[in-house]
């Protein structure tokens, strides 16, 4: 089993500026592009290994599904620190995304297996689903990348809480208390919207 936390120390030691470089994407750069894949591609490589346990193949199909991110969306970061857990964030959910394709791909394959007709659900179930998905996706927007990405991982069965954790500097007990008072804030707030309380 990997963590983070057995990662290389010189994993993320940087050559380039990579904070400059993210300024540079953010405005379209090409080259500083270039430049940001050459310096993080591998330790983003090994950073997916350990924090999706994964193992090569799909560490380097989840870190080129984060490098076309970093492309489309990486914001200006301020410093190395920030850029490493704007990229462990990143991994984990394209890791927890990769994880629910292949469930659910696993799930259809079953049912027309099993000759069952997936029937869809009633308009007014779709639509409190779609309005209950909509409101938690705006309290984990809300949330800080470090407690997003344990939120994630808690629903995970391909990332540990501790992983995750270790990659944003926690221990596993830190990222555990942290992840509790998360959960219970989102909790609290759910029962006060979805019910009234």
């Amino acid at each position: 089993m990997h963590d983070a936390a057995n990662a290389p120390a010189d994993a993320f030691a940087p050559v380039v500026d990579s904070a400059q470089l993210t300024a540079r994407i953010a405005a379209g750069d090409e080259q500083a592009f270039a430049a940001f894949y050459a310096q993080w591609f591998a330790p983003a490589v090994a950073l997916a290994k350990a924090l999706v346990r994964a193992d090569e193949a799909v560490a380097l199909d989840l870190v080129q599904d984060v490098m076309l991110a970093v492309a489309e969306r990486l914001p200006p970061l301020r410093d190395e620190r920030a850029v490493r857990a704007w990229l462990a964030t990143a991994i984990v959910r394209a890791g927890i995304d990769r994880q629910r394709q292949q469930r659910r791909r696993a799930q259809r394959e079953q049912g027309a297996a099993a000759g069952r007709d997936t029937a869809e659900p009633s308009a007014s179930a779709s639509a409190l689903e779609g309005e209950r998905t909509a409101w938690l996706q705006a309290r984990l927007a809300e949330l800080s990348p470090v407690e997003q990405a344990l939120v994630e991982a808690r629903f995970s069965d391909s990332v540990s809480v501790a992983a995750v954790g270790g990659a944003f500097g926690l221990g596993e007990d830190q990222a555990h208390g942290r992840l509790r008072r998360v959960m219970r804030r989102l909790r609290q707030k759910a029962a006060e919207w979805w019910h009234g309380s």
